[in-house]
């Protein structure tokens, strides 16, 4: 379990810690790191491209289970903002694993979507 987590909420039933994640697309496998506090925030540390951000929220939805949803923002490596993702996943827990899979949509600076995908994942939390 993450040290630098407390509480009651912070146990191998909970996703509360930091997560390495493996994105399975269609188009190919990416990494990104995660973090789920007690609090219920989610916050995308690091995304699958370079500076890539997010933040949104977890919720509990049964034993061994949650669904997080959060937008990442995405930019130029100049620090242009050229869009955002709205990423909804539904997860499997198992102790210090979770396996996932939702929709994601892509989303332009201007609010366009540009692509709807299926997106499947498989993470590790960070000791």
């Amino acid at each position: 379990m993450d040290q630098s987590v407390t509480g009651p909420t912070a146990t191998a039933t909970t996703p509360v810690g930091t997560w390495t994640e493996e994105l399975l697309l269609e188009r190919g496998t990416y990494t990104s790191t995660l973090r789920f506090t007690p609090n219920g925030r989610t916050l995308l540390l690091a995304g699958p491209r370079p500076g890539c951000v997010g933040a949104g929220s977890w919720t509990a939805t049964g034993d061994g289970r949650f669904s997080f949803r959060l937008a990442e923002l995405v930019f130029d490596p100049d620090g242009t903002f050229t869009g955002w993702v709205d990423i909804e996943q539904h997860v499997v827990q198992t102790g210090d694993t979770f396996t996932s899979s939702g929709v994601s949509h892509v989303y332009d600076a201007d609010d366009r979507l540009l692509e709807r995908a299926e997106v499947a994942a498989r993470a590790t939390r960070r000791r």
